[in-house]
């Protein structure tokens, strides 16, 4: 048991140490190295939205809009939970005119926020309504 434990907790911190690593590359505009962080993350954390968001951002980053819009949309194949990567999937849809599949995205968003009465999580989605 306390095998397991450890070993828990050693992939949590290599999680999160791989997570601030490609926060601190992408911040030094340092995109390409940031995206093989975080595409290490997205592989050894599939179901941590942070790494799919952060990867999408990357791309987003580069205009490469079509990368990001997948990966967000792989996110929620993949991970538990993914609010903010439908959320940065809704502002793609939007910006390419495809208004209803922005809502869409949008209303995913809020059933989580509702569901997990996260008053964060709620002020994006409502800032998203009204762009949308």
């Amino acid at each position: 048991m306390f095998q397991t434990q450890s070993r828990r907790a050693t992939s949590t911190r290599a999680v999160e140490a791989l997570y601030a690593t490609g926060h601190w590359l992408l911040s030094q505009e340092r995109i390409a190295q940031a995206i093989v962080v975080f595409r290490a993350m997205i592989h050894v954390a599939p179901h941590d939205e942070r790494g799919w968001l952060a990867l999408g951002a990357c791309h987003e980053a580069r205009e490469q809009h079509s990368i990001a819009l997948e990966l967000y949309g792989a996110a929620s194949e993949v991970a538990r939970s993914t609010p903010r990567c439908d959320l940065a999937r809704a502002r793609i849809l939007r910006s390419r005119g495809q208004s209803q599949e922005a809502i869409d995205a949008i209303e995913q968003a809020a059933l989580v926020a509702e569901r997990t009465k996260d008053e964060d999580l709620q002020s994006l989605v409502d800032a998203e309504r009204r762009r949308a």
